[in-house]
């Protein structure tokens, strides 16, 4: 009997020492290792990230009093190639520590004090009064609010969005040799200053052209494939089409001619305007110069504060859900959020959540309004 109980015991010892062996690879549950995380962080962190946490440039993301199940989370996404894209090779170094190594500098990272924020948390992102103020060059030529006075010049106000974002400033920026002064203008705006300009022209109500000339109605039967595209009075439904009721009539047949002549490209544009004779585009822009503009159908972005309030569901629950395990988003560099958020709009980096949020983020001055919200606010 005895040396039966003492079979069991045995059994019973080697079975536990078993459970309490530690998987290769994986992480200790014991407390990090501050001291030994903190040499690791000199020597493999801090040229990024510094000793402090804080990044050493802007888009670097800051990490401390980061919630250090997030952090591992996040360095695991990078050994699994999910987010290669975004850092390049810096984040290769991760793969040079062992699992213990990885968690003492993290662990050091966490339990750093907050970075001081000095930022004015009571700014508030507006994008009509933003884009307002970045589109005081364009009032220039354009009018103020996008109406122009002066003969030859398109109007902007109650333009779509999407058009003048995806198409307009496309050709401006690009075309530095055929209209210089635009491309000067143009030079030097994020693609979040572009939205804002956008939905401020968008906005504002349109006036017509200053002046008209000729007989309207000669035109219309020679615009039959315009209005396809463009609406039946020039002012479609289409974001990606430009409305044309009421604009300056020597503009729209400068412009129609360059389609023509193939200055401009736009495939569908060179075959509906193939064969028209000068007079018959000059009658197509008295045309839709005579109509009167309608206000489109825009309703901008939501109110920044409000979407706030729905990142917050996730963000503000720090490491009490791991089952929705978000990182702090409170005093974080503005350009690292900036590039996250547009990387999981974008589908560059693997989050299923994310990339549902985020799909709605269309204008990039959204994102742009979120990061300046969150790098504003105070760490904790």
């Amino acid at each position: 009997m005895n040396k039966y109980v003492a079979g069991i015991s045995l059994l019973l010892a080697l079975l536990t020492g078993c459970s309490e062996k530690q998987e290769p690879g994986a992480i200790s549950q014991s407390p990090p290792d501050i001291v030994a995380g903190k040499a690791l962080a000199q020597t493999k962190c801090a040229g990024c990230h510094g000793m402090d946490g804080r990044g050493v440039k802007d888009g670097i993301p800051s990490l401390a009093a980061q919630v250090e199940s997030y952090l591992l989370k996040a360095i695991q996404t990078y050994d699994h190639g999910k987010r290669a894209g975004s850092s390049g090779n810096a984040m290769s170094v991760a793969q040079e520590l062992n699992p213990d190594q990885l968690r003492n500098v993290l662990g050091y990272y966490a339990n750093l004090p907050p970075v001081p924020n000095l930022a004015d948390t009571n700014a508030q992102y507006s994008y009509y009064d933003r884009g307002e103020a970045l589109s005081q060059p364009c009032a220039r030529c354009h009018g103020v609010g996008g109406n122009p006075t002066a003969t030859g010049l398109p109007r902007l106000a109650g333009q779509h969005p999407q058009y003048f974002i995806k198409t307009a400033t496309r050709i401006y920026q690009e075309g530095a040799s055929s209209m210089p002064a635009m491309h000067e203008a143009l030079t030097g705006l994020s693609r979040a200053d572009l939205s804002n300009i956008a939905i401020y022209f968008a906005l504002n109500k349109p006036q017509p052209a200053p002046s008209k000339a000729g007989n309207p109605y000669e035109g219309k039967q020679f615009a039959n494939d315009c209005i396809k595209c463009h609406g039946a009075t020039g002012s479609g439904n289409e974001t990606g089409t430009p409305n044309l009721a009421g604009q300056d009539a020597k503009y729209l047949g400068t412009i129609i001619k360059a389609y023509r002549d193939k200055v401009r490209e736009h495939a569908p544009m060179h075959q509906a305007l193939s064969g028209l004779k000068d007079k018959e585009i000059e009658k197509i822009a008295v045309f839709f110069a005579a109509e009167q503009p309608a206000q489109i159908a825009f309703t901008p972005p939501e109110p920044i504060v409000d979407l706030a309030q729905k990142c917050d569901r996730c963000h503000s629950l720090g490491d009490t859900n791991p089952e929705m395990l978000a990182p702090k988003l409170n005093g974080q560099n503005h350009g690292y959020l900036i590039k996250a958020m547009t990387a999981y709009r974008d589908g560059d980096r693997g989050n299923s959540a994310m990339h549902k949020i985020s799909a709605g983020m269309y204008f990039d001055a959204t994102i742009e309004g979120i990061a300046t919200y969150y790098s504003a606010q105070a760490a904790k």
